[in-house]
């Protein structure tokens, strides 16, 4: 069998084998093309301040831990203005250490 006689299929997996360009869950343009799209930023409701115990109990998670970026949608900034109202909140004793009240 010649080279010219082979298809992509069993040439063994060399420079002529189609590459998949498939990532996880059927998308197009490879693995870390999900790092490439721009996000829509989600701005916080309310102001993010450590007397407002209600809206900050809905970042809190069951075991009292803070949610990501990913799970707010808040950007990098709104994010530490979120973890240190948390954190100033918790230290005051408006909002438990571990798991809800």
């Amino acid at each position: 069998m010649t080279a010219e006689n082979q298809t992509p299929e069993t040439s063994g997996g060399g420079e002529s084998s189609p590459r998949r360009m498939t990532g996880p869950g059927g998308r197009r343009g490879g693995k870390f093309a999900k790092f490439g799209r721009p996000k829509a930023t989600v701005e916080p409701e309310e102001p993010l301040d450590y007397k407002n115990i209600a809206y900050l109990q809905k970042f809190i998670g069951p075991t009292g831990k803070i949610h990501s970026r990913r799970r707010t949608g808040f950007s990098g900034q709104n994010q530490r203005k979120l973890a240190n109202a948390i954190k100033v909140a918790r230290t005051m004793a408006l909002l438990p250490f571990v798991g809800r009240s």
